[in-house]
């Protein structure tokens, strides 16, 4: 019976022409901060079941291949990719039965794109070809058993205001952002981390001799404040400027608040 890397080399599938994905691309940095400052929870689960069609990507490794070259041709590690296929062929089930045992570890921060991050990036080339290949002899495709995941929302409003304000107006208005009062759950399985964000921001679009206005404000806050700014082109309207005189304390900001 012909081996899985011969049913690679020899019957090439669409899917495996398409190219792994860089997990870093989707945490970017730039302005500043990296939109892993803006992760608000991590759902962490062990031993779970994953479709091997929703892994997009990789850390690294043999992401830029195409699925099929990192089988054929590995960019890192060869002899390691030969390993795991010999193994499978040893051993078919092992990505069936649970002895993988969370050999395999996936992140994402939709839930439904997952990319390998942490260990496992041969098993999971792997297991797209095993599975494929029992989908296509069977007419069901098999899931994988033992594989770990990291789910982790980040708050993207906040995220891409954060980039909109420092993109427009960095030489007048500077923010930090930091994560606080972390809240870990640990359940059979399954661990749930959360944190609140909260924002420092230093406004000195007021000019004059003065104290620059400054506050701390948490992430419904920040919105507000950024839209606001946003939405009079950085420039203070006439009620702002109003305001800025009538508010005499400078740790306070001028802007239309959250109802």
């Amino acid at each position: 019976m012909p081996t899985l890397f011969d049913d690679v080399l020899n019957t090439p599938q669409p899917w495996s022409q398409q190219v792994i994905a860089e997990w870093r691309d989707v945490f970017p940095a730039q302005h500043g901060a990296s939109l892993d400052d803006f992760v608000v929870r991590e759902y962490r689960r062990r031993n779970a079941l994953m479709d091997m069609r929703s892994v997009v990507g990789q850390s690294d490794h043999y992401a830029g291949q195409s699925w099929r070259d990192a089988a054929l041709a590995p960019q890192y590690k060869p002899g390691k990719m030969r390993a795991v296929f010999a193994q499978y062929e040893r051993n078919p089930d092992y990505y069936f039965n649970g002895e993988l045992d969370n050999g395999i570890v996936l992140s994402s921060i939709d839930g439904h794109d997952w990319y390998t991050d942490g260990g496992g990036n041969h098993r999971t080339v792997l297991a797209k070809f095993a599975c494929d290949r029992i989908a296509r002899r069977t007419g069901r495709y098999p899931l994988v058993r033992g594989v770990s995941t990291c789910h982790y929302e980040p708050d993207m409003q906040a995220w891409r205001l954060f980039c909109q304000l420092r993109q427009r107006h960095a030489q007048l208005i500077s923010v930090a952002v930091t994560r606080e009062d972390r809240q870990r759950t640990d359940v059979a399985g399954a661990t749930d981390i959360s944190w609140r964000l909260r924002f420092f921001v230093l406004d000195r679009r007021f000019g004059g001799i003065g104290i620059p206005r400054a506050g701390h404000l948490d992430a419904a806050c920040f919105c507000a404040y950024a839209r606001h700014v946003l939405a009079h082109d950085g420039k203070p309207s006439w009620r702002d400027r109003v305001l800025d005189r009538l508010i005499g304390d400078p740790d306070r900001l001028v802007y239309q608040s959250v109802a």
